[in-house]
């Protein structure tokens, strides 16, 4: 006979599981979308990079140390993300991911919700005007007008960089949803039905 004690242990272990799967497919999400500002540099005619190198700046970082903490902290969320998205799954048997399906339409919906509730209030409120006050003055904060002039031309695209991240957070949440429908439809109960 298993006290109550015991079974909150197995649901904390199972948890913890699904944390660490989502967390994974997170990663492999946030990659994919990695590449894709990459390649949105390129196509702006910026260094590789420049992106990332934005967020840096918000800490005060500069040159290759902005670029690792941008892409460390664009990581680090796509994985906690993605966690989340796992361990929501269990909550409700009408968020479990039952079928591939279900997976990739849940990842989708969610990397639209994450562009909306914080990929762009962040840019538009926080991130945008602290950037912009640097390149104004960027002798004030250690720059150089080199430095600066490919964040300037990223920033005279803000409008195409944000259509293009609506997309890529879709793509994100889709491959997200996509491992999500391989690794969490066994993982239920055999006795819950499922939905195909």
């Amino acid at each position: 006979m298993h006290t109550d004690k015991e079974n909150q242990v197995v649901t904390s272990k199972k948890i913890l599981s699904k944390a660490i799967s989502g967390s994974m497919a997170g990663i492999v999400g946030g990659m994919a979308l990695s590449s894709s500002f990459m390649g949105i540099d390129s196509q702006l005619g910026v260094p590789s990079g420049t992106f990332y190198k934005m967020i840096g700046l918000l800490v005060g970082l500069q040159n290759i140390d902005a670029i690792v903490f941008g892409f460390c902290v664009h990581i680090g969320t796509a994985a906690l993300i993605g966690a989340v998205f796992f361990v929501c799954s269990t909550f409700h048997r009408v968020l479990h991911i039952s079928s591939f399906q279900k997976g990739i339409f849940a990842g989708g919906v969610t990397g639209l919700e994450v562009f909306a509730i914080f990929f762009l209030p962040i840019n538009l409120f926080i991130m945008i005007p602290i950037v912009e006050q640097i390149t104004m003055n960027p002798g004030q904060y250690g720059f150089t007008l080199d430095e600066i002039e490919p964040i300037k031309r990223l920033l005279s695209n803000t409008d195409r960089i944000l259509w293009g991240a609506l997309f890529l957070h879709l793509l994100y949440g889709v491959v997200m949803g996509f491992f999500a429908g391989v690794m969490l439809p066994h993982e239920y109960p055999s006795t819950m039905p499922r939905k195909d």
